[in-house]
């Protein structure tokens, strides 16, 4: 007698092992996501089905439309209706790309956000050759904008939500002529409002569409592209913004993508730490965009192991990895790579526990390192692949064309902010609480299939 439930009789590939399942066609649907979600199973999605897995999965967030402002809070109505202004340019037509002379970009979160609006950054400097790139940056990823070769000027505020000191040191440094301001914020627009009219306020204001608030924005940004949850990754709506707003006044033959610029001196400090490990470098598969005002220098083939990159920090703590859990993998991962070495990462914050994996495995094949963000950029590019939570690493590695094993907890991070461009594998946690809520046989399953 078949005592099986009808779910598993349903799925029964899907259901051959307790914990986690993979997601292999394109037959997936918000119904089979739910049974797995409700059974506690964790998903595998290659990035061969990432994309019809998301579109039948996430649901599209345009119910309201945007046109409604009475739900929003009292303070927020006034406060945008004490900053609108009408539109520069005729808001039916693009900005005619010969009128721009100074463009302001937003940025002011975190690395991952400013990797992926590279993309946008170099089609401006590409469409508007005459033009000057400036970018609000914050203190969490100023450090590489500086070195964005395409951006002439970066302020940095505080990345707190609230007002900060910071906010008036950048609007005194700041505040001038801008033609176009970007403000490419998610969440906050409040703040991004105020900062815009204060720092240009006779700009032509830019901001992503939002499916609840619509209305409520366009007070003061005069244009909102539509971004598609679930159907667009971040980068290529950031990127349309752009080529929706302004008519280039050159033409564009190449697509840009994501890029991230990287430092001879932290590289020259990489190879020779892994030199003195046996590690080998693997050649970025892309072309390699070297930091603002230095002197290219030739790759180092370095003769070794391959290495991957682990990195256990996230900035959200459902996102971040825990020392045990990733122990537990990297174990397994040692066994299944026999010539592969093993770098664990992570923020200065818990580079405590990064060591405390390290030596807890005591393992000649697998090294700690405690560097820079430069560094860390270096580090990744003469990597085999890189695990990541859903973190900058990933956006990192895929700017380099470094393959992935991604770890998120939720499924709109997997739709919107998975590894673009290259070659990945996602692992889905049953519980948005954790991603150590995934099995580690699941993560090294997921590594085994990327590489």
């Amino acid at each position: 007698m078949n005592t099986a439930s009808p779910e598993t009789q349903a799925f029964p590939h899907f259901f051959s092992t307790p914990t986690w399942g993979t997601i292999e066609d394109a037959s997936w649907d918000a119904e089979r996501l739910d049974i797995a979600r409700r059974n506690g199973r964790a998903l595998i999605v290659p990035s061969w089905v990432h994309t019809p897995f998301v579109a039948r999965c996430v649901p599209p967030l345009d119910a309201s439309d945007g046109r409604s402002t009475e739900h929003s809070p009292l303070i927020k109505r006034l406060v945008f209706d004490m900053l609108a202004r009408s539109p520069r340019f005729d808001p039916n037509e693009p900005i005619p790309g010969e009128a721009v002379r100074s463009v302001l970009l937003f940025r002011y979160d975190a690395i991952g956000d400013y990797i992926v609006t590279t993309p946008l950054v170099e089609w401006l400097r590409r469409a508007l050759p005459q033009a000057h790139v400036t970018v609000l940056s914050s203190t969490r990823n100023e450090r590489l904008i500086e070195q964005d070769p395409h951006i002439a000027r970066t302020v940095a505020i505080h990345p707190r939500h609230g007002f900060h000191i910071s906010w008036l040191r950048a609007i005194a440094r700041l505040g001038g002529d801008y033609d176009v301001v970007f403000a490419l914020m998610f969440t906050r627009m409040t703040k991004a409002a105020l900062l815009a009219r204060a720092i240009a306020p006779e700009a032509e204001l830019v901001a992503p569409w939002h499916h609840e608030r619509a209305a409520l924005y366009g007070k003061v940004f005069h244009r909102q592209p539509r971004h598609y949850p679930g159907r667009e990754h971040w980068s290529q709506t950031l990127l349309r913004m752009g080529q929706e707003t302004i008519a280039p006044a050159t033409s564009i033959e190449q697509t840009p993508r994501q890029y991230v610029p990287l430092a001879p001196g932290a590289c020259r400090k990489v190879w020779q730490w892994s030199s003195a490990r046996g590690l080998g470098t693997v050649q970025p598969a892309v072309p390699l965009c070297w930091a603002r005002d230095a002197e290219p220098i030739a790759w180092q083939m370095l003769s070794g192991n391959p290495y991957a990159v682990v990195n256990l920090s996230a900035y959200s703590p459902n996102r971040r990895w825990q020392p045990d859990h990733a122990q537990s993998v990297l174990q397994q991962l040692l066994d299944c790579f026999p010539h592969m070495a093993f770098v664990v990462t992570a923020a200065p914050s818990q580079w405590d526990e990064a060591r405390l994996v390290v030596e807890r495995l005591a393992h000649p094949r697998c090294h700690v390192f405690f560097g820079s963000v430069e560094e860390l950029v270096a580090l990744v590019a003469g990597s085999a692949w890189v695990l990541s939570p859903d973190t900058a690493a990933i956006h990192i590695a895929a700017a380099l064309g470094k393959p992935v094993v991604g770890l998120y907890a939720e499924l709109i991070k997997v739709a919107e902010w998975y590894p673009f461009g290259v070659p990945f594998v996602v692992v889905l946690s049953p519980s948005e609480e954790s991603i150590c809520r995934i099995p580690p046989l699941a993560v090294v399953e997921a590594c085994l299939r990327v590489c």
